[in-house]
């Protein structure tokens, strides 16, 4: 029985610990209650670790998805979408990263930004059609600024 209770709390202390979401966002046809009508946006978040911090905006962003994986402690993301048909795709392991990612006024725009290690940055903005970026930092107190308009 003793053991049976040390399972049951480690399950719930391990199950404490990762912290995921999945939100699927639809357009209301000038209503708040939304429907299968709309744009059909998504948002997946998953959080391991402690003191992560996700802040995400999509608008009017047709068929577009962003998918957030945080590992370890302390990072940051702010994603802003408002392009069609467009995808963000973060992966953050370690401490510290911190990622800024704005997609506006364009159609099929990707990024993906994958960072490893400590204190890495990216700020990324798109506004053309079809525009792609792709990030690997590897390491600590890399920095990436990158504009395609």
């Amino acid at each position: 029985m003793k053991l049976l209770k040390v399972a049951v709390i480690a399950a719930i202390v391990v199950s404490g610990s990762a912290m995921a979401g999945s939100i699927p966002q639809w357009g209301g046809n000038g209503g708040n209650h939304g429907n299968n009508n709309g744009p059909d946006e998504k948002l997946t978040v998953y959080q391991y670790g402690g003191n992560n911090l996700v802040n995400s905006l999509q608008s009017d962003a047709r068929d577009s998805t962003i998918d957030v994986r945080q590992h370890g402690f302390g990072n940051t993301a702010d994603l802003s979408q408002g392009a069609d048909d467009s995808t963000i795709d973060l992966n953050q392991r370690g401490f510290g990263n911190s990622a800024t990612v704005s997609q506006w006024s364009g159609k099929n725009l990707s990024v993906d930004v994958s960072q490893s290690g400590g204190r890495n940055a990216v700020d990324i903005r798109q506004t053309a059609n079809g525009s792609e970026a792709n990030v690997t930092q590897v390491g600590f107190g890399n920095r990436v600024n990158a504009g395609q308009y």
